[in-house]
């Protein structure tokens, strides 16, 4: 256990200099682009690489191919494994040559089907009643032409209620928007005549197609880096492949910044070109990062693709390698279902109003940031640990696993607990701290404090997914992720498409129908490995588990004092003022929970206290 905590801290500090930068991404974008409809195109199209990302790379390939190597490492040792390496990375390459050059073809295809087409607007009439409603359209204020008529703007990805113009506009057509397009309805004033005034349907969807068309290639750099450190992992380094992520934020906002001004000085809508560019760039600063690494503990650059044509199908000629993409399969199934899961969710958020996009995806990464620190960090020290307990353990395997599967989940929520706590209370404040600058105002950082507080409740739930999540694959059980991952789908865009379609919903409740369907996966993740193991070690778990959140009691209690009478008017102040004044009381929120659990005896505490002590 000790061990496992050390290597997880080690993890843990290396995946927190990673989500920090991926932060300064997210508020270098917010901060020139704001919560607007040109930042929801760049985050859409980005969407579509990333989830193939999520799916080949950092998730099914990741976790088979360590699991795998660890097996081989440890069977026939180091050189065995590097063979594998070779002819795993040789095959990966080869695939994700095609699907980068089929993603670039089917782009425009991709985005058709994420944007409304339809350009559909009513707007009052003469003699007053319904002010305006758009659906797939939104208004984007009035211009004046050079001839002296006046212009209402509109786009088509987007929707909002209420014209503010003394002048009565009635729109007498109704077009379809297609690729690219840009679309003038015929409309008329009242006392001008029909004709002189034009209605613009402009889209933002070709601008998702370029972007999506140039970040395409970031898949195939992402998938070797992916497999980078799943080998590292293997051999006990796991500190520098998270700072590797760190390389890739990092160049995102340096390159995209600098090319982006050359483009467009004034960091309009055309300048994210440059940061389409620069996330290509940044996928090979990833993969760079980690090759010496690499070659220390034995890699060398070498193609061997493994297959052989037996005259009616290419076979493989590694057994290994074959387990490997037969482990992988399953998981690129569940991570598949999880993905389109996503995708969707952007395709729902698109019919709500401007900005609903990036408050999501602004909520989305600090949701993640605990739950990388610890779930994820702890997810990935137990893998490798796992699988050789079920190799060598014999009939105890499920004892030993059990047991420290319990204990790994306590860890994690020892720190999952409070974030959520803290996320939730405390969410337009953090985000006000994070986002609240430049083009992203006080309005947006309520918008998506509200999202990020729905976000928090699943918080804990999907960091334990991430500690079992890499179990079934441990125990050669992968198809069961698949099965529950398209249970949660299901319910998922039932419950999203009430919200959004019949109810009329913002993103906020977009954000907890997530949170609603990871706490229900966790639950099935949970049960299904018991039954696997016969036994999950619940009076381990149980108990530490209760009072850690007996301590995160009295830490809500305390935050919700705070929100209510120290936080009035908080996104009104100054940054210096925000700042300070959410970091003084983190820091006394962060005292009391630490002097909670140890009036509730949290035993992970006491042990990390212990061992800070023995170093000193």
């Amino acid at each position: 256990m000790a061990s496992m905590q050390k290597k997880s801290l080690i993890a843990t500090v290396t995946i927190f200099c990673c989500r920090f930068t991926g932060l300064l991404r997210e508020i270098v974008f917010t901060s020139l682009f704001g919560a607007t409809g040109a930042l929801d195109a760049f985050l859409t199209a980005f969407r579509v690489p990333n989830m193939l990302r999520d799916m080949f790379a950092e998730g099914a390939m990741s976790q088979s191919f360590t699991s795998v190597m660890s097996k081989v490492e440890k069977q026939q040792g180091p050189a065995a494994a590097w063979s594998l390496a070779h002819r795993v990375s040789s095959q990966l390459i080869s695939l994700m040559v095609c699907i980068v050059a089929l993603g670039i073809l089917l782009a425009g295809t991709f985005m058709q089907q994420l944007y409304p087409e339809r350009a559909r607007v009513v707007l009052q009439t003469p003699w007053g009643a319904p002010v305006m409603q758009c659906t797939d359209a939104a208004f984007r204020g009035f211009r004046t032409t050079f001839d002296g008529t006046k212009e209402a703007i509109f786009t088509s990805n987007e929707r909002l209620a209420g014209l503010t113009e003394t002048s009565c506009i009635r729109v007498s057509s109704v077009a379809k928007l297609h690729h690219g397009q840009t679309l003038t309805l015929t409309a008329a004033t009242e006392g001008v005549p029909a004709g002189a005034t034009r209605v613009e349907a402009q889209s933002f969807m070709g601008l998702a197609t370029n972007l999506c068309r140039i970040m395409w290639p970031f898949i195939l750099l992402a998938s070797v880096s992916a497999l980078c450190m799943g080998a590292l992992n293997v051999f006990g380094v796991f500190g520098l492949p998270n700072l590797a992520s760190a390389a890739f934020n990092l160049t995102t906002v340096g390159v995209g910044a600098a090319v982006g001004w050359l483009i467009d000085p004034d960091f309009g809508p055309q300048a994210l070109y440059g940061f389409a560019i620069a996330v290509v760039c940044g996928g090979a600063a990833q993969v760079l990062f980690q090759l010496p690494k690499m070659r220390s503990k034995g890699y060398r650059l070498h193609w061997d693709i493994g297959l052989k044509w037996d005259g009616r199908w290419f076979r493989f000629t590694d057994e290994a390698a074959r387990r490997v993409w037969l482990l992988m399969l399953p998981g690129v199934i569940a991570a598949g279902i999880t993905q389109t899961n996503i995708f969707i969710n952007t395709a729902f958020a698109l019919y709500l109003q401007p900005g609903s996009v990036t408050a999501l995806s602004s909520a989305f990464h600090l949701w993640q940031l605990p739950v990388a620190l610890f779930g994820v960090a702890v997810g990935m020290v137990v893998l490798p640990s796992v699988s050789r307990m079920a190799l060598t353990a014999g009939g105890e395997a499920g004892k030993e696993i059990s047991m420290h599967l319990a204990k790994a989940l306590r860890f994690v929520a020892l720190f999952a607990v409070p974030s959520a706590i803290f996320l939730c209370i405390w969410g337009e404040q953090i985000v006000s701290v994070f986002y609240q600058r430049g083009r992203f105002d006080a309005a947006a950082a309520a918008f998506t404090g509200d999202v990020l507080a729905a976000y928090s409740l699943g918080l804990l739930a999907y960091a334990g997914m991430k500690v079992l999540q890499p179990v079934f694959l441990a125990l050669e059980k992968p198809w069961a992720p698949a099965g529950l991952a398209l249970v949660a789908f299901c319910i998922s865009v039932g419950c999203n498409y009430t919200f959004v379609h019949v109810f009329n919903m913002p993103a906020t409740y977009l954000a907890l129908t997530t949170s609603i369907v990871t706490t229900l996966n966790f639950c099935f993740y949970f049960l299904y490995i018991r039954h696997l193991l016969g036994s999950m070690s619940c009076d381990v778990l149980l108990p530490g588990l209760l009072r850690i959140l007996g301590a995160g009691t009295v830490l809500a209690i305390a935050c919700w004092c705070a929100c209510e009478f120290c936080f009035s008017s908080f996104t009104s102040w100054g940054f210096l003022s925000r700042f300070g004044t959410l970091a003084l009381a983190g820091s006394l929120a962060g005292g009391i929970y630490m002097v909670a659990c140890m009036l509730f005896r949290v035993p992970e505490l006491q042990m990390l206290t212990s061992r800070l002590l023995r170093r000193k």
